[in-house]
């Protein structure tokens, strides 16, 4: 009688096997940490956050949130479970650079107008004397 042994799958290199740097893979076992398991949930693409955050804030950085949001359900449906992670965390990462820099904008934007503002009363006030 064989023991109960626990199923493996190969991982298969792209590399062709002539090529000195290709790197063999041990086999990992079915279930165990396997990343790319399609019973996993869906990660979330954050397409309304990264319009809204391109409409409200800043346009550059939002249409890369934007790109990158739209490709979580392309790799997810492909089944590039592990792609589609990446690009919901490049989204969610893009649309709070996109919010943060127009906070920015919007504090540098205030400081400036209170500064030339306090300035152009003084020089005012000096007129007046």
């Amino acid at each position: 009688m064989k023991p109960n042994l626990p199923r493996t799958m190969e991982i298969i290199d792209p590399k062709p096997a002539g090529d000195p740097t290709a790197q063999t893979s041990a086999p990992r076992p079915e279930g165990a940490g396997n990343p790319s398991q399609p019973d996993q949930q869906k990660p979330d693409n954050f397409l309304p956050w990264a319009i809204l955050s391109t409409i409200f804030c800043c346009l550059p950085f939002g249409i890369v949130a934007i790109v990158y949001s739209t490709q979580v359900d392309s790799y997810w449906y492909a089944g590039n479970y592990e792609g589609s992670r990446l690009a919901a965390k490049r989204a969610r990462t893009w649309t709070w650079v996109s919010v943060g820099v127009a906070v920015a904008c919007w504090v540098i934007y205030l400081l400036l107008a209170v500064v030339l503002g306090v300035l152009s009363y003084s020089s005012m006030s000096l007129i007046d004397l």
